[in-house]
């Protein structure tokens, strides 16, 4: 069987709707020049549609002609390459899931260890932004808690003290394996103040892990994010203020 019926012939056994890369076919390795002309026939036959640059689709057949794949698998599409996780939905999205604002974006945010770019998909816009932690599926969580301590002061239609009591909530449910895996992570890619924060969430329900000792914040330094005292007693003891 030559390489281009070999091609459709496993394009054919996707399901509907589903977005793929050149990376999900076998013989893109051996011979990618041969795949990316077979997948290019099978676009200008209009039996795939492509998303973007290097991402397709079977069309769905619709009451009204061939429908869009699913919000879902277009951000799949931008959160996976050749079948590899290679980012994470961040912000706006990921703040109003935990509970921390009630706006709903447009816009999903995509932390990913590639370059900055905005992708329009028709129903729902997708941009990127780039992290510096490298990004696998067992860490998705940690970083998706991270990043909302890292930008807690800048969530719309929130209030910080309300928001730290969830992130404390959140938190108390980790496995200490993975609440170890945090505070490392916390320490090698993100702020003091983000440091400072893990501290003060984290060492009041597990101190066995030496959390300060650990995060080797500077003891001169203050962070302010205005917290109610009251609410937060041990705050000082973080130099948060």
């Amino acid at each position: 069987m030559n390489i281009s019926k070999a091609v459709e012939n496993k394009i054919k056994r996707m399901p509907p709707g589903q977005v793929f890369g050149y990376g999900v076919i076998p013989d893109y390795e051996k011979s990618p020049t041969a795949v990316i002309k077979a997948v290019g026939r099978m676009v200008k036959e209009r039996k795939l549609e492509r998303v973007s640059k290097g991402q397709f689709y079977i069309p769905k057949k619709g009451l009204f002609g061939p429908r869009k794949p699913s919000d879902n698998e277009l951000i799949k599409s931008v959160l996976y390459k050749g079948g590899r996780l290679c980012g994470y939905i961040t912000g706006l999205a990921i703040y109003n899931k935990l509970g921390l604002t009630t706006q709903v974006p447009r816009t999903i945010t995509v932390a990913c260890n590639g370059s900055r770019q905005t992708k329009e998909f028709g129903t729902i816009r997708v941009k990127t932004i780039i992290t510096p932690a490298p990004v696998r599926e067992q860490d998705v969580k940690l970083l998706q808690f991270l990043d909302a301590l890292k930008d807690i002061k800048k969530i719309p239609d929130s209030d910080i003290n309300l928001s730290l009591k969830i992130m404390r909530r959140n938190i108390s449910e980790l496995q200490t394996t993975e609440l170890k895996r945090m505070v490392n992570l916390a320490k090698q890619y993100y702020s003091a103040q983000t440091k400072a924060l893990v501290g003060l969430l984290t060492s009041d329900f597990n101190p066995d892990l030496k959390i300060k000792k650990e995060l080797a914040l500077n003891p001169t330094t203050t962070y302010k994010l205005k917290l109610d005292i009251n609410k937060w007693p041990q705050a000082r003891e973080w130099n948060i203020q």
